[in-house]
């Protein structure tokens, strides 16, 4: 068990702190912790001293007095030395890491420690210590001349948007770009410049992907297809009209009035579709159609079974699905997850009502419905039958070949069953829950204009390819692509390609597309090009408008933003502001919404390590791996629209449920699909980011809970103060652990291991409080146990500072009274995203100023975001 805590704890240490052994200058935190009132009364305390080369005596001293003891020769806690500093570290990355290492833990408070007959420095010790190693770091920024300028690559999620808008084409259309290499993560972020390399097979790719996109996008010599309806009713569906024994799909036409779906699960292997529409090979064409739905919910509460399956539906509704199954072959049962999942509707009980989606169907595609929160017919109605119908029990084929073999059991059997029977067949007296579905009707392709949006993007309304202007079209098409204006002579060689492809026979519209890939695989395209320091640190105002859009929508700049950039106005800080406020308004905000908390929480991991189906089978029939995605994304949505203060990531009396989410927290009175927000009281045990179910989840293996990484991603994603991984030669250690029963018992075994005592002291405590909640999430008092009930939990700890707590609210209190550190943890998430490199000691006093300023002004979500895309260091290179 040690072994495995041990490889949580590098595992988790890697994934979630990252490198911290770079080439380039690592991150530091001046002084956060000691006041500006102490600095400014110290000071006439503290001689001068000026920057320079060499590191102030009085440091050393300092940490030969204080530090040595835990970090000196003979004891290294953390692996770390603190009396080997050389004279000069501007060629030391290592060095001045490891300094930095020792600001932010004195900042922190965490060194050095308070010991019970140990003399601790004082304050004007302390600050004289802080200010001589913060003047020395800021002189070997100051010297760096290394600049963050470079050419950053879209990553994927960026690409797709930028495609999607920069053509007109909807972002479901570039799925095939899952193949796509995976963008490499930094600090917990997919788009930090250095990391985003590009291989030849990617390369190939985008252009594979650029020309099938303009195959889809251009409409030269089209006709608008013709839209047509089809209706289906109850007798053209995959149904039967009876079933004398339980079947594994329950799918009965009533009277050709209606089909009843008494099966059903979340991802529904055994699609309910129609007959007739599959025959005929889906939609005709690709576009937009309209799907209509008359159904119901029946015998969801009045059906008099005792059956445990089925006490859910007291308090949730029978729910219906919409799904797309790209064509034919994957309505197979073993093609459920190729299937794409549309819309689910709450269902009236009884009578019917109709259930529209406008939904977009590439030709051949066929939709279908389900039964999604439903049961197993086959087990679940045996089961009912044989304890509530009785008299329509019949022998099986194998039961009666057996009797027929001679069999004396298998006989009695069938002779009892045949005299029971009375002839009626299952389908006659079976009223469990089930859906009802009317009919199903298919209008389309609807297209709103012709030629469509994609086309109007790119050539207005010319569909004759041989009309168009090359030289203007292209020029429009690379400005917007290249995401600043480019002139004739930038693209005159587009202009040429194509004109020499005509020349040699190839259709016009044709080589207007290959002229057009050409662009999209350019790396002017392909890169967010931030222009040349050389020129000044200032970002120009183009360069500006694409980091902003890709910071707040993911994707180029729209025309109004294209507008204030070539007006300079953009670089004005009231109209920056403005287009902050209008951009977060704007629904594209919802990007940076999801793709943020995706990269900042690690929510993009969900599912990476899926919970055992056996032990945690809610978590699959109630679709909670959604849920707990969504329950974020809103929390976080409402925060930005409200300008809501960001303590409530650390603690919150409310946040957004559904019915099945609702269940999952022992929440009552919440039904439904719909999310709505819910007010919490502190015996629901949630609030904040630590009571959702998404980061419990994501920070547990699937089977079992662990400390180790929850505790770490509290010190990266909340404390900003992430523990250095562990010694690449260190082998993972065994300590003895017998006879411990619970994991912190393991973890106090684990801890006696003084190489790893120092870390686990500030990585476990938070992990303990956590412990509280089972591995997707649920809370919990007592571990389970097979057979008995499990040993209670203990979620109490102590942080470094000496401060405890019981349990995950005292925890929550304790990181509230941080939320200052909060703050600037936050801003400095916000601005690695923003400008896709990592944060230096030189961006610090920055970053320092966005939190303080957004504190004054109540902690507000919107004005942290504004501060970030109005300060220095996002509006330079």
């Amino acid at each position: 068990m040690s072994e495995r805590c041990e490889s949580d704890s590098r595992g988790a240490r890697r994934e979630f702190a990252g490198d911290r052994r770079r080439r380039d200058r690592p991150k530091a935190i001046a002084c956060s912790l000691i006041s500006t009132l102490l600095l400014t009364c110290a000071a006439s305390a503290i001689a001068a001293e000026r920057p320079s080369d060499q590191l102030a005596t009085s440091v050393n001293a300092y940490f030969k007095q204080y530090c040595y003891r835990c970090h000196g020769a003979s004891t290294q806690k953390g692996d770390r030395r603190l009396d080997q500093f050389p004279d000069s570290m501007q060629a030391n990355s290592d060095a001045a890491e490891l300094l930095e290492e020792a600001l932010d833990a004195i900042n922190r408070g965490d060194m050095p420690p308070t010991k019970k007959g140990v003399r601790h420095p004082s304050d004007v010790e302390t600050a004289r210590a802080v200010k001589a190693i913060t003047d020395y770091l800021a002189s070997l920024s100051d010297s760096d001349s290394e600049r963050t300028t470079m050419l950053r690559r879209l990553n994927r999620f960026e690409y797709v948007n930028t495609m999607s808008d920069l053509l007109g084409l909807r972002k479901e259309f570039f799925s095939f770009t899952s193949d796509f290499p995976a963008d490499a993560i930094e600090h917990g972020f997919d788009n930090n410049g250095e990391s985003l390399t590009l291989s030849d097979h990617q390369l190939r790719r985008y252009l594979e992907v650029a020309e099938a996109s303009l195959d889809a996008a251009c409409f030269f010599d089209a006709q608008p297809p013709t839209p047509q309806r089809w209706r289906y009713t109850a007798k053209d569906f995959n149904g039967v009209e009876s079933y004398e024994r339980a079947p594994v799909t329950w799918r009965l036409i009533v009277n050709n009035e209606y089909l009843e779906i008494g099966h059903g699960q979340p991802s529904e292997r055994h699609a309910n579709f129609v007959k007739e529409f599959v025959r005929r090979g889906g939609v005709p064409d690709d576009g937009w159609y309209t799907v209509s739905v008359k159904a119901a919910a029946a015998n969801r509460l009045d059906h008099g079974y005792d059956h445990a399956e089925f006490d859910r539906y007291k308090s949730e509704p029978l729910k219906m699905a919409l799904w797309i199954a790209p064509n034919e072959g994957l309505l197979a049962k073993n093609a459920a997850d190729q299937r794409q999942l549309m819309k689910v509707w709450d269902l009236p009980d009884g009578k019917p009502d109709v259930f529209t989606q406008r939904i977009w169907l590439d030709k051949g595609a066929i939709p279908f419905v389900s039964w999604t929160n439903g049961v197993s017919s086959k087990g679940n109605i045996r089961r009912v039958a044989e304890k509530h119908h009785p008299e329509v029990i019949r022998a099986t084929k194998t039961q009666r070949d057996a009797a027929k073999l001679g069999n004396q059991e298998a006989k009695s059997l069938v002779a009892e069953l045949d005299k029971n029977s009375n002839n009626k067949l299952l389908s006659e007296v079976y009223h469990g829950p089930r859906i009802r579905v009317w009919t199903m009707d298919i209008e389309g392709p609807d297209f709103p204009e012709w030629p469509p949006v994609s086309h109007q993007l790119l050539f207005g309304d010319e569909t004759d390819a041989e009309k168009i202007d090359l030289d203007q079209v292209v020029r429009r098409f690379a400005s917007r692509a290249f995401r600043q204006p480019v002139a004739s002579d930038e693209v005159g060689h587009y202009v040429a390609f194509i004109q020499a492809r005509i020349r040699d026979g190839e259709p016009s519209g044709r080589a207007i597309k290959q002229g057009m890939a050409a662009i999209l695989t350019s790396p002017r395209f392909l890169y967010l090009d931030e222009g040349n320091d050389e020129v000044g640190a200032e970002l120009a105002p183009h360069e500006l408008a694409a980091r902003l859009s890709y910071f707040l929508w993911s994707t180029m700049p729209d025309e109004e933003l294209r507008a204030s950039a070539a007006s300079v106005r953009l670089l004005n800080p009231e109209e920056l502001t403005r287009q902050v406020q209008r951009m977060l308004g704007d629904g594209r905000s919802q990007a940076f919404v999801e793709h943020f908390t995706d990269t900042w929480l690690r929510i993009n991991t969900l599912g990476s390590m899926p919970p055992d189906p056996k032990a945690f089978e809610q978590y699959y029939n109630d679709r909670l791996q959604e849920c707990y995605k969504t329950e974020t994304r809103l929390f976080f949505r409402d925060l930005l629209v409200s300008n809501g203060s960001i303590v409530n990531f650390l603690e919150s009396d409310y946040t957004f449920l559904n019915g099945p989410l609702a269940a999952q927290y022992g929440i009552q009175g919440v039904h439904g699909e719909e999310f709505r927000k819910v007010a919490l009281e502190p015996e629901d045990h949630r609030g904040g980011l630590l009571g959702q179910g998404s980061v419990l989840t994501l920070t547990a293996n699937g089977i079992e809970t662990s400390p180790v990484v929850r505790g770490i991603w509290v010190l990266e994603n909340i404390l900003g103060t992430p523990p250095p991984p562990p010694p690449p030669d260190v082998e993972p250690l065994e300590p003895d652990t017998r006879g411990t029963t619970t994991i912190r018992e393991q973890l106090d075994k684990h801890r006696s291991v003084a190489t790893c005592a120092e870390c686990h002291r500030r990585i476990d405590p938070a992990g303990f409080a956590l412990e509280f909640f089972d591995p997707i999430g649920g809370y919990r008092t007592r571990y389970p146990a097979r057979g008995n009930r499990g040993p209670e939990v203990n979620g109490s700890g102590q942080l470094p500072s000496g401060e405890s707590f019981e349990d995950e609210r005292g925890l929550k209190k304790l990181l509230v009274a941080r939320k200052d550190r909060f703050a600037e943890t936050l801003t400095e998430k916000l601005l690695t995203y923003a400008t896709g490199r990592r944060m230096t000691f030189r961006d610090q006093a920055e970053i320092k100023r966005i939190a303080m300023s957004a504190s004054q002004t109540g902690y507000g979500l919107r004005d942290l975001i504004i501060g970030v895309a109005t300060s220095e260091t996002f509006r330079q290179r």
